[in-house]
C-alpha cells in the first residue's frame, strides 16, 4: 500500500494535471469561437463599409477608383442586378449561389479550402439595385490546434514534474516533523525508556500540535507508570515485613510449643501482623477500586455524632500507649447519607496519622460540625507539624514525611482518607506548622436523601 506521503504527492500531481488540460481545453475551445467570430465580423464589416462607398450618378453606378475591393483577406466584388461583374472580384473556386441575404455562409472551395461568403442588396433612387457580395478564406485552425496540442502536450509534462517535485518536496517537509514522532514512539516501544520526548520547536501546524499532545501524554505515562512503579515497589515492601514476622513467630511458637507463655507471645505477634496485613490488603483493595473507578459507597442513613464516639473509644488504648490525651468536639445528633464503613476509615486513619505523630503529653481532637449544605470531620493535633516541602506530597500513596515517627504504618492512611472523600463527592484539606502540629479537615456534601 502506498504511504500517504506518495498518495498526497499523486492526488496532487494528478489535480494540477487535471485543471491545467481544463484550461487548456477551455481555451482551445474559446480560441477557435474568437477566431470564427472575429472573421464572420470582418466579413460584414468591409462589405456594409463598402456599400456606403457605393453610389448612382446619371444612372450609373459610381464608384472611385481609390476604393479598394481586397482589404484584411476579404474579397468583395459589385454585381448588377442582371448578375454581371461592375466591380471587384471574387477568387476563382469561390462559388456563388443563390445564397441568402444578409447572412454569413461556409461554402466549401474548388480547391479544398473553405469560405465565409456574404452579401447585401443595394437599392438606389432610380429604384435601380446591385449586389456586393464578400468573401473570406476559412483559417485553417487545425495547423493552430496542432501546434497548440504540442505545445499543450508538453505544458502538460513540464507541470506534471513540476508538481510532483515541488509536492514532494512540501509534504517531505511538512511530514519531517511526523518523521520524529515516529522514530520517538518506535525508540519507546523498542525499550523501556519513558522519558523520550519528540521536542519539536515551537509552530502552528497541525504536526506540530500532534507532537506537543504526544509529549504531554507521554509524560503522564511516565508519570502513571513510575506510580504504579513505586506502589509495587512500596506495597510489596509493606507486606514482606508483616510477612517475614509471621513467618519467624510461627518458628518460634513451634520452638517453644510446650511453653504457654512464650507461645501466647507468639501468637499474639502473629494475630498483630495479620490484622496490620488486613488492613494494608483492605486498603490497596480500596485504591485499586478508586482506580477503576468501581469504588461506589453504600449510602444509610448514619448517625456521625455516636460513630465518632465509638471511634474515640477504639482508638483510647493507642492514645494512651503514646501518651497521647484524646477529645472529642461532637456536635449531637449529626445524621448523612452516607457509607458507615468508610466514614468510619476516614475517622480512624486521620486520628491514628494523628497519634503516630503526636508527642508524648501532646493531645488529638475530633470534630464533627453539621454546616447546613455539608458534614466537617476535622482532626487537629500539637504533634510534629509537616514541613512546607512535605505537605504537598502526603496525599501520596505510600508516601511518609517522618517514617521512624510512624511506628508501622504503610503511609497509605490519608492516601484512603482523600479517596473515601472524593467518592462521597467530599474533598480533603490540610494546614500544617513543623513542629506545632495540624489540622485536617473533611468536608462531606450532603446527598438527596440524608437527614438530619
Amino acid at each position: 500500500m502506498l504511504s500517504i506521503r506518495k498518495r498526497i504527492v499523486i492526488w496532487y500531481t494528478v489535480w494540477m494535471v487535471a485543471i491545467v488540460s481544463l484550461i487548456l481545453a477551455a481555451l482551445s475551445s474559446g480560441s477557435g469561437m474568437l477566431v470564427e467570430r472575429r472573421t464572420k465580423a470582418l466579413l460584414t464589416e468591409k462589405v456594409h463599409g463598402r456599400a456606403e462607398e457605393i453610389e448612382v450618378s446619371q444612372g450609373r453606378i459610381s464608384i472611385g477608383e481609390d476604393i479598394s475591393f481586397f482589404e484584411d483577406g476579404v474579397y468583395m466584388a459589385v454585381y448588377s442586378s442582371s448578375g454581371n461583374l461592375i466591380a471587384g472580384r471574387i477568387p476563382h473556386g469561390v462559388p456563388l449561389g443563390d445564397y441568402p441575404e444578409n447572412q454569413v455562409l461556409a461554402v466549401p472551395g474548388d480547391d479544398d479550402s473553405s469560405w465565409y461568403v456574404y452579401w447585401i442588396q443595394l437599392s438606389f433612387a432610380d429604384d435601380s439595385s446591385a449586389r456586393i457580395i464578400g468573401a473570406i478564406r476559412v483559417q485553417d485552425m487545425s495547423i493552430f490546434f496542432s501546434a497548440f496540442a504540442g505545445v499543450s502536450f508538453w505544458l502538460i509534462v513540464v507541470i506534471a514534474a513540476l508538481s510532483s517535485i515541488g509536492g514532494y518536496i512540501i509534504v517531505r517537509r511538512s511530514f519531517r516533523p511526523a518523521e520524529r514522532v515516529i522514530a520517538t514512539a518506535g525508540e519507546i516501544a523498542g525499550g523501556s525508556d519513558l522519558s523520550k520526548r519528540i521536542g519539536l520547536d515551537e509552530g502552528s501546524g497541525e504536526i506540530h500540535q500532534m507532537a506537543a499532545a504526544f509529549d504531554k501524554m507521554l509524560s503522564r505515562l511516565e508519570e502513571a507508570f513510575e506510580r504504579e512503579r513505586q506502589f509495587t515497589d512500596d506495597a510489596s515492601h509493606e507486606l514482606r515485613t508483616p510477612i517475614s514476622v509471621i513467618l519467624a513467630e510461627c518458628g518460634y511458637a513451634r520452638g517453644h510449643i510446650d511453653e504457654k507463655e512464650k507461645a501466647v507471645e507468639a501468637i499474639d505477634a502473629i494475630e498483630a501482623q495479620a490484622g496490620r496485613m488486613s488492613r494494608l490488603v483492605s486498603a490497596l483493595l480500596s485504591i485499586a477500586r478508586s482506580d477503576k473507578g468501581t469504588l461506589v459507597p453504600v449510602r444509610t442513613d448514619v448517625d456521625l455524632s455516636e460513630l465518632g464516639e465509638i471511634v474515640l473509644d477504639t482508638m483510647e488504648d493507642d492514645a494512651r500507649a503514646k501518651g497521647i490525651s484524646l477529645y472529642g468536639d461532637i456536635e449531637p445528633s449529626v445524621h448523612l447519607s452516607c457509607d458507615h464503613d468508610m466514614l468510619m476509615a476516614i475517622m480512624v486513619n486521620l486520628l491514628s496519622n494523628a497519634i503516630g505523630y503526636g508527642r508524648e503529653g501532646g493531645m488529638a481532637r475530633l470534630a464533627i460540625k453539621d454546616m447546613g449544605t455539608e458534614v466537617l470531620i476535622s482532626v487537629s493535633d500539637d504533634g510534629i507539624g509537616i514541613g512546607a516541602k512535605d505537605l504537598p506530597r502526603i496525599w501520596d500513596r505510600f508516601y511518609q514525611a517522618d517514617p521512624s515517627r510512624r511506628g508501622g504504618g504503610a503511609g497509605l492512611g490519608l492516601s484512603i482518607v482523600r479517596i473515601l472523600a472524593e467518592s462521597h463527592g467530599g474533598s480533603v484539606a490540610v494546614e500544617s506548622v513543623l513542629g506545632e502540629g495540624s489540622a485536617f479537615a473533611v468536608h462531606i456534601p450532603r446527598s438527596s436523601s440524608s437527614t438530619k
